[in-house]
C-alpha cells in the first residue's frame, strides 16, 4: 500500500478515538511513516496535528521535539511552508519550556526572543509576546514584573497572534488575586467570570484560582462559592492539562470536606503521571495535606499511577513521603533553575500548615 494512503488511513483512526493518547499514538505511526520517506510536507502538518493533540494532556513528552523538527524544517525549507501556520503552537511551547525544569533561564529567554522575531516578521504586534513574558513573570513570583508586562500587553494591537479576551482577563484576574485585592480581582474579570466571554478552560481555570486565593485568605465561604462553579465546569472537561487545577480543588476540599477530597483523588489523581515539572509540583503540594497522619486506607485509583497496589490498601504515610519527595525536589530544581527561593517558598507554606494543625 503507497505510505500516503497507509498515513490517511492512520488520520481517520485518529478522528476515531476519543483519547488524546491514543490519537498521539496513531499520529506518531504516521510521523514515522514520513519520515521514512522522506516526506517533509507530511511530516510537518503531522507534527502539527501531534502538538494540537498533546496540549489536552498533562504531559508535554512529544511536542518539544517535534516542534524543534518543524522549526528547521521551515528555516531549511522556508518556500514550502508558511510560518504563519506554526506561530500559535509556538506560543503554547513557550509555555511547556517555562514548565520543564530542565530548560534553562536562558534558552528560555532565547525561545521567547525568537518567538518575538517571527511575530514581527508575519506583521504581528507583540501583544502575546508580552503575554508570555507576564506568564513567565508569574512563575518567577515577581508580581512587580507580572504588571509591568501585562500593562505593556494592553498597549499593544490586539490580533489574531493575540490570546483570547477571556483568557487575558484570567491573567487580569490573578495578578489582582495574587496582591491581595479581592474586590478588584472579581470587578476586572467580571466579563469573564460571568461566562461573558470564555474559552476551552475558561473561567474554569480562573474559578479554580479563586478558589485557592479566597482560601489562602481564611474566607472559606467565598472559595466554596467557586468551587461550585468549577466543579460545576469540570463536568464537561476531561482535559488532563487541568490538573494542577484538580490539585486546587482537592486542597480546598481537605479542610472543607475531607471524604470528597478522597473521591476526587481517586478520580483524578492518575491525571498526574508523567506530568510537566511545574504540573506535577502543583499538584504534589496540593495534595500533601490529604495524607498526613497515620493508618491506612483502602483506595481504588487507576493501575497506571505509580504506587498503586493489587489489594487497593494503601499506607498514607508512604503515600505522603511519596508527594513530599517528589514536591521537595522539583522546588529545588526550579529554584536552581529560576535563581530565586520561590517554589521552596510554596513547599514550605504546605509544610508549616500542616505543622500548625
Amino acid at each position: 500500500m503507497d505510505y500516503s494512503l497507509q498515513i490517511q488511513k492512520l488520520l481517520i483512526q485518529r478522528d476515531r478515538v476519543s483519547s488524546s493518547n491514543d490519537k498521539i499514538a496513531l499520529l506518531k505511526q504516521a510521523i514515522n511513516l514520513a519520515d521514512a520517506h522522506n516526506d517533509v510536507e507530511w511530516g510537518f502538518d503531522l507534527r502539527l496535528d501531534l502538538i494540537r493533540d498533546e496540549k489536552d494532556t498533562s504531559h508535554c513528552d512529544e511536542s518539544l521535539p517535534a516542534f524543534t523538527w518543524i522549526l528547521d524544517a521551515y528555516d531549511k525549507n522556508p518556500e514550502l511552508f508558511n510560518e504563519e501556520d506554526f506561530l500559535w503552537e509556538y506560543k503554547w511551547m513557550l509555555g511547556s519550556v517555562r514548565r520543564n525544569s530542565s530548560i534553562s533561564l536562558e534558552q528560555i529567554e532565547s525561545i521567547a526572543e525568537n518567538y518575538k522575531t517571527r511575530l514581527l516578521r508575519n506583521g504581528y504586534s507583540l501583544r502575546s509576546y508580552y503575554t508570555t513574558k507576564a506568564h513567565l513573570a508569574f512563575f518567577l513570583g515577581n508580581l512587580d514584573d507580572a504588571k509591568k508586562y501585562i500593562d505593556i500587553r494592553n498597549r499593544e494591537v490586539r490580533d489574531s497572534m493575540s490570546n483570547c479576551h477571556a483568557c487575558e482577563l484570567d491573567d487580569d484576574v490573578e495578578l489582582e488575586l495574587r496582591l491581595g485585592n479581592f474586590e478588584k480581582a472579581l470587578t476586572v474579570g467580571n466579563n469573564m467570570l460571568t461566562k461573558k466571554v470564555i474559552c476551552a478552560h475558561m473561567p474554569f481555570s480562573c474559578y479554580c484560582s479563586c478558589v485557592k486565593y479566597f482560601q489562602k485568605a481564611g474566607d472559606m465561604e467565598k472559595a466554596h462559592e467557586y468551587f461550585l462553579k468549577a466543579e460545576a465546569d469540570l463536568v464537561e472537561l476531561s482535559d488532563t492539562s487541568q490538573i494542577s487545577e484538580i490539585g486546587i480543588m482537592i486542597r480546598f476540599l481537605i479542610d472543607y470536606d475531607k471524604e470528597k477530597a478522597w473521591m476526587f483523588f481517586e478520580q483524578y489523581a492518575h491525571w498526574n503521571v508523567d506530568s510537566e515539572d511545574y504540573l506535577d509540583f502543583l499538584f504534589s503540594i496540593s495534595v500533601l495535606p490529604l495524607f498526613e497522619g497515620e493508618g491506612s486506607r483502602v483506595l481504588n485509583v487507576n493501575p497506571s499511577i505509580e504506587w498503586y497496589r493489587e489489594d487497593n490498601t494503601y499506607n498514607l504515610q508512604e503515600i505522603y513521603n511519596y508527594y513530599y519527595k517528589k514536591a521537595k525536589d522539583l522546588a529545588e530544581r526550579f529554584d536552581r533553575r529560576n535563581g530565586n527561593g520561590y517554589f521552596s517558598e510554596q513547599f514550605a507554606e504546605t509544610i508549616q500548615k500542616q505543622e500548625v494543625k
